[in-house]
């Protein structure tokens, strides 16, 4: 079993491995960073800065503070939903069409598809 942190945006669920979260923040303060890459829609003041993404697309409230690959970064998103006990074998093969393997999986729960992203492939997306 493994426990995932769930978040929606948009009208899709998705969920992460909790041991790759470190805390959930709001938006306020969010800064733009001029010339940042395609995923990167600002920093977010502190000791030091973090730099969010939102490969999930634009808006929110919240940001998912995650560390994957000795980084740690935002993602943002609508809102953190929960944690989830996820048994490793319910876990399905990630939909063929991405160009990068954002999702890594899906999961059929309660009738409702969740999509499962894995926080090293964000990290890429610094």
């Amino acid at each position: 079993m493994i426990t995932m942190v769930r978040f929606r945006t948009g009208n899709t669920q998705y969920c992460l491995a909790v041991d790759a979260t470190r805390a959930v923040r709001t938006t306020n303060g969010l800064l733009p960073l001029p010339q940042g890459r395609c995923d990167v829609i600002g920093i977010l003041p502190g000791d030091p800065p973090l730099t969010v993404i939102a490969p999930f697309g634009p808006g929110g409230e919240r940001v998912l503070v995650v560390e994957a690959a000795q980084k740690t970064f935002g993602v943002l998103v609508d809102a953190v939903t929960g944690l989830a006990r996820v048994d490793e074998a319910d876990i399905r093969p990630a939909p063929d069409g991405q160009d990068s393997q954002l999702i890594s999986g899906t999961i059929r729960s309660d009738g409702e598809l969740t999509l499962v992203t894995d926080p090293e492939v964000l990290v890429g997306r610094l």
